[in-house]
């Protein structure tokens, strides 16, 4: 069993959905089997150094080898739970990423949008791509006036997916605004939505005073020439100036005290029909995970 969990772990041997098919088989033969994985993740922390890609790996496949629903959100949060408290901030974003996707109180969803850890609220906005609960926009909404690029940008992205006119003066505000970081955000949500009018915006901020946005502007106008314009799949991490968001320092231990507040279960949301346009949000392909 203990090769079993090491397997599904490595990110060279299975792509993350062959993992998750792969652990949900051990967890049908062997009950407990995401215990093992816990207790294996677990001894990862604690080593002397921390393999990052391995435990993200695991904690994704504990969010995708369960399935929704109250009774499964509750058992993903005990399984998380040592993991949320997590003294690494990496470990905590990444714990809040996965839960995100899933979590149906808003309660929650709220007070992490609270953090004072930029990645967390950015992690949490971008798990909320795929979701169409009418509650999701608010907290979308909310975070277009987040103090960090990231976050708000991912608010804008959202926006557009969920099919909101918010996005239109969420991006105005990303390009307009006096932080060079924001405009570079904004050329991203630019590049990545991949609207037809995208080229034009982008190009007028070729000639931007900061050239930290005249070259993120350079080169999305080049990835969209060369994609042919057409929408990417896969949406990319705004390219951010803050270094210390852009490859944080890995801790070599992970202390398991309280970080972060943990959710309380509560009962499905009511889903609306998704729009065509959300099919480009990915499960997760983030830096800052």
């Amino acid at each position: 069993m203990a090769a079993a969990v090491t397997e599904i772990c490595d990110t060279e041997l299975y792509p993350l959905s062959e993992a998750i098919q792969h652990a949900r088989n051990n967890a049908g033969a062997s009950p407990g089997f995401e215990i093992d994985l816990v207790r294996f993740l677990q001894a990862q922390c604690r080593a002397n150094r921390v393999s990052m890609p391995t435990v993200f790996r695991g904690l994704e496949v504990l969010g995708g080898m369960l399935g929704s629903g109250a009774a499964n959100e509750s058992r993903l949060i005990a399984l998380l739970r040592p993991f949320l408290r997590s003294d690494n901030l990496q470990i905590a974003s990444k714990c809040v990423l996965v839960l995100g996707r899933q979590s149906n109180s808003m309660r929650w969803l709220n007070s992490v949008m609270s953090e004072t850890d930029d990645r967390i609220r950015a992690n949490l906005i971008e798990s909320l791509w795929k979701r169409k609960e009418p509650e999701i926009e608010a907290v979308l909404l909310n975070a277009l006036s987040d103090l960090h690029p990231r976050v708000a940008a991912n608010a804008v992205y959202g926006l557009y997916l969920l099919g909101s006119n918010a996005w239109v003066d969420g991006l105005t505000g990303l390009v307009g605004n006096s932080d060079a970081t924001f405009r570079i955000s904004g050329i991203w949500v630019l590049k990545t939505s991949g609207t037809p009018d995208a080229p034009a915006r982008i190009k007028l901020l070729i000639r931007d005073p900061d050239p930290g946005v005249r070259r993120a502007a350079f080169d999305a106008i080049k990835y969209l020439r060369e994609s042919g314009s057409k929408k990417t799949t896969t949406p990319q991490e705004p390219s951010l100036a803050d270094p210390s968001l852009a490859s944080p320092p890995a801790a070599d231990s992970v202390a398991l005290e309280p970080h972060i507040n943990l959710p309380d279960a509560a009962p499905p949301s009511g889903r609306r029909a998704a729009e065509e346009r959300s099919s480009a949000a990915s499960s997760t392909q983030s830096p800052l995970s």
